[in-house]
């Protein structure tokens, strides 16, 4: 099968680096083939940088955790972090509205407006509410 990309969401970042997490082991591998380019060109958002360590903090209430898995993806050569454009945030308030029965955050909202704005088919989340809107991957 042959990836255009995939987009990396904040659980898929959190359980690969924190071994307490329920999904740490199914992240690592996963995490690996990425990393690899198994999956294309990899991308996250500055609204899922901002709530990965947010999370990461808040779970761990380790500020170093926090601190070194934003290094992880700061530093990252294969994670490209795109931030939003007006336009972005303008769609991701379209579906926060339209989706209003879905469990979509306004962040999964803005997930979903960067994805369809750069073609990327593939999510790496271990949030079921992106099922019939993106192709996950665990």
């Amino acid at each position: 099968m042959s990836y255009l990309g995939i987009f990396i969401d904040t659980g898929g970042f959190v359980a690969t680096r924190n071994e307490d997490d329920e999904n740490y082991n199914t992240a690592k591998e996963m995490m690996k083939s990425i990393l690899k380019n198994e999956y294309g060109a990899v991308y996250t958002s500055d609204y899922v940088f901002n709530e990965t360590v947010t999370i990461a903090y808040i779970r761990t209430q380790d500020k170093k955790f926090s601190i070194d898995l934003g290094n992880y993806i700061l530093k990252s050569k294969i994670i490209r972090l795109i931030f939003a454009t007006i336009e972005d945030f303008n769609t991701s308030w379209d579906l926060f509205l339209k989706y209003k029965d879905k469990k979509l955050s306004f962040t999964d909202c803005n997930i979903l407006s960067i994805m369809n704005r750069l073609n990327i088919e593939y999510i790496f989340s271990y949030d079921s509410h992106f099922d019939g809107f993106k192709k996950r991957l665990l």
